[in-house]
């Protein structure tokens, strides 16, 4: 989720946030996460391409709002129809839920549902180039046993 979103909704290198996340997490693995971030980033031609829906992984993965309420005490007011998608409360929703988006939560940085079009776009028209299947039929032959394809 975390590179679907660096990768294709800011359309940023995945090479920046595997050098972050190597700073931050205690577990990396340098021969786990580049090939794996990559692999998320939809850029290895092998793979087929995932580009997640925020909003939808955490209604997903995250119903009751147990993870949001823990680490966005400012949304614990929110209904849970609301807090997986803040910045959609309206004017009146604010009186009655004492939150001020502006003040309370910051605003979207990216609009997802344009920002994830433009991602499928620009990687379904790469994938589709004769370049990208000649070297993924290249990696393919050096990677992967005759009896395994």
């Amino acid at each position: 989720m975390l590179f679907s979103f660096l990768c294709h909704h800011l359309l940023m290198d995945w090479r920046f946030g595997v050098t972050h996340l190597a700073q931050l997490i205690l577990d990396f693995e340098p021969v786990i996460h580049p090939p794996q971030s990559q692999m998320q980033a939809g850029v290895t031609g092998t793979n087929t391409i995932r580009i997640y829906k925020p909003v939808k992984q955490s209604q997903g993965h995250d119903t009751k709002g147990g993870v949001i309420r823990k680490w966005l005490p400012e949304l614990s007011n929110v209904p849970e129809d609301l807090f997986h998608s803040p910045w959609t409360i309206t004017p009146m929703e604010e009186l009655m839920y004492d939150f001020e988006l502006a003040q309370h939560h910051p605003k979207p940085i990216v609009d997802i549902t344009q920002t994830g079009k433009d991602a499928r776009e620009i990687l379904w028209s790469l994938k589709g180039r004769k370049i990208v299947k000649e070297e993924t039929q290249h990696i393919l032959a050096t990677h992967v046993r005759q009896a395994d394809r």
